[in-house]
């Protein structure tokens, strides 16, 4: 073993998600596309793109598009998606 090698952090493992699991959290990022947004920086941003993962493509009101990021909130209220956790990605 090399003397340069990091230990490695004492994690704790996530659970692994599900084949019906990963299928559902993949068509909630689908049902984005098309939706405005209301959270207050991005209010009537339209997404356009699901890139990857939690990245999206959106076009905000005057026109430009904007690459954001998406962080689920722990609410399941209505409107949770699109009103809170977006933030551009630079």
């Amino acid at each position: 073993m090399s003397e340069n090698r990091k230990p490695r952090r004492n994690r704790q493992r996530r659970e692994r998600l599900t084949p019906e699991q990963r299928a559902q959290f993949a068509r909630e990022r689908r049902e984005l596309v098309g939706k405005l947004l209301t959270q207050e920086e991005f209010a009537g941003a339209l997404v356009v793109e699901h890139i990857r993962g939690s990245q999206y493509l959106l076009r905000m009101p005057n026109g430009q598009e904007v690459f954001a990021s998406h962080k689920k909130q722990k609410s399941d209220s209505p409107g949770a998606l699109s009103n809170a956790g977006w933030k551009l990605w630079v």
